[in-house]
C-alpha cells in the first residue's frame, strides 16, 4: 500500500471510531445505506461502460442492501466480527510465522498492536447485545481511533526505522 493510502486509511479509521462512539448502534445502519448507495453508483458506471451483466447485479444488490439493511444489522455485526477476529488472528500468526523482529521496542509494539486490536475489536463487536450495548460501541470507537492511530504512527514510523 502506498504511504497516500496508509494516511487515507488512518484517518478514515479514525473518524469511524469518532463515529461509533457518538452514534453508537444506529451508525451500522447508516453504514448499511452508505453501501448499499455506493453499489447503485458503481453499477450505473458499469452501465455506462457498457458491462451490463455486473451492473444490474450491483444495482440489485445496492437496492436489497438499502431495503433490507437496517433489518439484518445483527447479522452484519456478526460478520464483522468474525471478519475482525479472522483479520487479526491471521495478521498475528504472519508476525510470529515470520518472526517480526524489531530493533527499536516502540515499533515492535506498533507491528503487533495491530493485529491484537483487531481481535479485541472482533471480540467486542460479537458482544454487542444486551445491556452493555453503549459500552461496546464506545469500546470500539475508541479501539478503532488506536487502530488508525497505530495505522499512522507506522506509516511515518517506516521512514524513521
Amino acid at each position: 500500500m502506498k504511504k497516500t493510502e496508509k494516511l487515507i486509511a488512518a484517518l478514515l479509521m479514525m473518524v469511524i471510531g469518532v463515529l461509533f462512539i457518538v452514534m453508537k448502534d444506529k451508525f451500522i445502519g447508516i453504514l448499511m445505506t452508505i453501501a448499499g448507495v455506493s453499489l447503485i453508483v458503481l453499477g450505473v458506471v458499469d452501465i455506462v461502460q457498457q458491462s451490463v451483466p455486473p451492473a444490474v447485479i450491483k444495482i440489485v444488490s445496492g437496492i436489497f442492501v438499502i431495503v433490507c439493511g437496517w433489518t439484518v444489522v445483527e447479522a452484519v455485526l456478526y460478520i464483522v466480527a468474525a471478519a475482525l477476529l479472522i483479520l487479526g488472528i491471521l495478521l498475528l500468526y504472519d508476525k510470529i510465522k515470520h518472526r517480526v523482529i524489531c530493533a527499536n521496542l516502540l515499533y515492535a509494539i506498533c507491528e503487533y498492536a495491530v493485529p491484537i486490536v483487531c481481535i479485541l475489536l472482533g471480540i467486542l463487536l460479537l458482544f454487542h447485545r444486551g445491556a452493555a450495548v453503549n459500552f461496546v460501541f464506545i469500546g470500539c470507537g475508541i479501539l478503532t481511533i488506536i487502530e488508525g492511530g497505530l495505522i499512522l504512527f507506522n506509516t511515518f514510523s517506516e521512514e524513521l526505522f
